[in-house]
């Protein structure tokens, strides 16, 4: 039986499944083998992954002993879900939390986004800069493309569709380090590339990896309900423990308001003691300072008394001496007077006697003025 013509849909249909069904899981086993190298493979006590007995059961001894990863068998084997929880679900590559709790990367990155049904990551590298959460990132894309196709309603996808899916799917397997080329090659393919054996092939495959998702999802969703009831769980003894620590505290601070309260009535009682000692010998300095200032007005009452009697006779000294000044001042004119009536008497006589004496001397030059001219002659 020969298959009809395909439509350019349902090619696309095929070609993305040929990738989800052969490239996903290539990618997907490479980047969880460099995962486990650069994490454990350097580790004391552990070793690089090649795929042994010895290495899976490391693997799952990171896990806790317990995985829904089949390491009994190759990692060659590992379905996508299988490599998805081996992982950005695991937890030997967990990390602490804001809480110093190990969380997977799935949980640390992934569910705060909360996309929709159908809807992808816009971006596969962190806004943060953050290696883990690209990492993250970029296998999640492969997960929500590999659910878009699993959950396609039919087996057909437009060329829009088809080219987002691939350009999307080149972008997580770049991001994670690996290349791209195969997927590139689905785009040449061609009808011919698609024989009734190798559609039939396809389709069954198809079918097993819808199984297996829904085997997935069913574990994913019991997973999510015990999650939640570990969350409730977790969050009603978070509850608890920050109401006894409130207790608590509440108690140490009712306990230390009565130590404070304690103390300040004692010391408000010895404030009191205090301020009637104080009060006392207030009262008793104010008495004292009262009779001090009694014995003070007495004697300034006395000082003022004894002022009087002195301003008296200082005042009768005053006007005797105001008297004698007076009479002296009349004798100091009169002195003055005659002085000076005396000094020009005596100017008038010393100015004729000046002059008597220049005339006298004016002769004696004349005289021996001819002296000298007799004897020259």
């Amino acid at each position: 039986m020969t298959l009809q013509p395909f439509t350019n849909e349902q090619l696309n249909y095929f070609k993305f499944a040929f990738v989800v069904l052969n490239e996903f899981p290539k990618a997907l086993r490479q980047t969880f083998k460099n995962r486990w190298d650069n994490t454990f493979g350097h580790l004391p006590g552990f070793q690089p992954w090649d795929d042994s007995f010895a290495v899976r059961n490391m693997f799952l001894g990171t896990e806790g002993g317990t995985t829904k990863v089949p390491t009994h068998l190759s990692y060659d084997d590992w379905d996508c879900t299988a490599l998805f929880q081996a992982t950005i679900f695991a937890r030997s590559f967990a990390l602490p939390g804001s809480t110093g709790h190990h969380r997977t990367l799935s949980d640390l990155y992934l569910r705060p986004h909360r996309l929709p049904h159908g809807h992808f990551h816009a971006s596969v590298v962190s806004p943060s800069g953050n290696n883990a959460e690209t990492f993250a990132m970029a296998i999640d894309q492969l997960r929500l493309l590999r659910n878009a196709f699993c959950h396609s309603p039919s087996s057909s996808i437009d060329k829009p569709t088809f080219d987002q899916y691939i350009q999307r799917t080149k972008d997580a397997i770049q991001t994670l380090g690996l290349t791209s080329g195969p997927v590139d090659t689905v785009g040449s393919l061609t009808e011919a590339d698609f024989p009734t054996e190798r559609v039939r092939q396809l389709e069954d495959d198809i079918r097993k990896e819808l199984q297996a998702e829904s085997a997935f999802l069913k574990e994913d969703v019991k997973d999510e309900l015990i999650g939640i009831r570990s969350d409730i769980a977790q969050s009603n003894q978070e509850r608890q423990q920050d109401a006894n620590r409130a207790a608590r505290e509440r108690k140490e601070e009712t306990h230390e308001l009565k130590k404070q309260l304690e103390l300040h009535q004692e010391e408000t009682l010895e404030l009191r003691r205090t301020t009637d000692k104080n009060v006392e010998k207030t009262t008793a300095a104010n008495q004292e300072m009262n009779e001090n200032i009694a014995e003070l007005n007495r004697k300034f009452d006395d000082v003022l008394n004894n002022k009087k009697s002195a301003r008296e006779t200082k005042e009768a000294e005053i006007h005797e001496l105001k008297k004698q000044l007076e009479f002296h001042q009349e004798e100091w004119k009169e002195e003055t007077l005659e002085s000076r009536r005396t000094t020009d008497r005596n100017i008038k006589t010393i100015t004729a006697a000046n002059q008597e004496i220049n005339e006298n001397i004016a002769k004696l030059n004349r005289k021996l003025d001819d002296v000298l001219n007799n004897k020259k002659s």
